[in-house]
């Protein structure tokens, strides 16, 4: 199978003209994914292109690319490459005001690096460094650790002993159960101080808008590209993490996809079909996300070596049928490629990650969720309430609820929608409403205060309904009343849409 290239799509620099990898700023949010700017420096001139988050993977400071070709930078310089062991040495982080500039070309930015003194020496690595080749080594990773409380969705996890079970849901794909990416997961699952890191990234991401964490690695040892002057030692490019130290003997992990298939003479209900596969992606910062059928692209580059291999145990429960044969009455769906690809996520269909409201005004929606949109309109016209906010979103699957979470065509995402209502005394009201398709489901009313994250108690709420198929989880409603939050259940009633304002609005106050 031949190499897959990786281009940007809007390349700033002539055909055949190396440029240099001068700087890589932090992540921003841009049509509600995240992104960063990489600068350039060619034979004339300094340029910056705007990257999905994930892409940093690919490229390395002092590297040169060509044709906007990012998984084939080279090293021109003669620069070396070193074995550091910085283990209990403390980290300082150190942030200051940054300039790019070349030829008519001036930005401004930020340097962020954690800095550590050792044996005369001061050796500098920039943040996000630490977090594309040690954090987040692939892009599955790299994309959870800018959200906040979102690995729930793709797994939960329980360690006992010296054992890890990991139970993926199908939002996690398939070919990430790759050992080396379990392996990965492991060592941040079974380290406390690592996980904290990874999580502290999102929440600082969300809460602050800022890409800053604590350096608490007892343990660093790598290998990597440097620049040395002097007593000052500047790494360009982690080559290795050594020494990961798993804490646990055995992983065993659980995933839908390790069901055991029986194959069956009935025929297929459809059929998909992918068309224009070629062997070279371009990248588009402007595009929504991957396709789901998008085969997956090897960004895991850097080297991570552990003291002990775990066992790793993929256990099968549950059975799936296959069905392979097709007739005429098999409906057959042709999968567009136009060789467009983004890194925004692996998969690439929308999640529960990053909820985020917007302002009532700012949505049209049509279909059942457009008598919701008008409700909350209704609601925010009165003088208890401060504010409505929303979120139309579609549901993921969960862990076995596939079925509930497309509408009956079994092609169409169903969705979901949320009204946050701050209340003028700071009480928060939310309700959730899904398209139901003449379903008997009620809509949800849910009232705390404005501490509580809510964000978590939606994924809760509403990967439980996938769960369920369709029903509200007990479950789910018994874990969330715990921590303090009122739930219940409203019925769809046939009266006029001012009539259901009024019911909703007593049960607010």
């Amino acid at each position: 199978m031949s190499k897959i290239s990786i281009k940007i799509k809007d390349w700033p620099f002539k055909r055949g003209e190396k440029a240099k990898l001068i700087w890589i700023g932090g992540p921003f949010k841009q049509n509600n994914k995240w992104v960063f700017y990489a600068y350039f420096r060619g034979d004339n001139s300094t340029r910056k292109a705007m990257l999905d988050w994930a892409s940093i993977h690919f490229l390395s400071v002092d590297k040169y690319y060509t044709d906007g070709n990012l998984n084939n930078g080279e090293v021109l310089e003669n620069q070396e490459t070193i074995d550091i062991n910085l283990n209990n040495v403390k980290a300082q982080y150190i942030e200051r005001n940054w300039e790019v500039w070349g030829t008519g070309f001036r930005d401004k930015t930020k340097s962020k690096t954690f800095n550590f003194n050792k044996n005369g020496l001061l050796y500098t690595i920039p943040i996000i460094e630490v977090i594309r080749a040690v954090l987040a080594p692939d892009r599955f990773m790299l994309n959870r650790i800018v959200e906040m409380d979102t690995l729930e969705n793709y797994f939960t996890y329980e360690i006992e002993q010296s054992k890890l079970s990991i139970h993926f849901t199908l939002q996690y794909e398939k070919n990430l159960l790759k050992s080396e990416k379990i392996n990965h997961l492991a060592w941040i699952l079974t380290n406390p101080k690592v996980f904290k890191m990874f999580n502290s990234i999102g929440k600082n991401m969300w809460e602050m808008q800022e890409l800053k964490f604590d350096f608490l690695f007892n343990s660093f040892n790598i290998e990597a590209r440097v620049e040395r002057k002097e007593k000052y030692i500047r790494i360009l490019e982690i080559v290795a993490l050594r020494r990961k130290k798993i804490n646990v003997e055995e992983v065993n992990i659980y995933h839908p996809s390790l069901e055991e298939s029986v194959t069956t003479n009935e025929t297929k209900k459809r059929s998909y079909f992918n068309k224009n596969i070629g062997s070279e992606r371009e990248l588009d910062s402007k595009a929504d996300g991957a396709a789901k059928a998008s085969e997956e692209i090897n960004t895991l580059l850097i080297s991570h070596e552990y003291e002990i291999m775990p066992k790793i145990n993929k256990i099968k429960s549950g059975r799936k049928i296959r069905r392979n044969k097709e007739d005429e009455n098999t409906k057959r769906y042709i999968l567009e490629n136009e060789n467009l690809r983004t890194t925004a996520d692996e998969g690439g269909e929308k999640l529960l990650k990053g909820l985020e409201f917007t302002s009532i005004a700012n949505v049209k929606e049509k279909g059942e969720l457009q008598e919701f949109i008008e409700l909350l309109k209704l609601l925010e016209k009165r003088q208890a309430v401060r504010s409505v906010e929303i979120i139309i979103g579609e549901l993921p699957e969960g862990k076995k609820g596939k079925r509930f979470s497309k509408l009956s065509d079994r092609i169409t995402k169903r969705k979901y929608g949320i009204g946050k209502i701050t209340m003028m005394d700071n009480e928060v009201c939310s309700l959730i409403e899904v398209e139901r398709e003449d379903k008997a489901l009620s809509m949800l009313l849910l009232k705390g205060n404005i501490l509580v994250n809510w964000k978590k108690i939606y994924s809760i709420i509403l990967l439980g309904l996938v769960d369920e198929s369709g029903k509200w989880s007990n479950n789910a409603i018994y874990k969330i009343r715990q921590k303090g939050i009122d739930i219940c259940r409203n019925k769809h009633i046939k009266r006029s849409i001012y009539d259901k304002e009024i019911h909703i609005y007593e049960k607010l106050i």
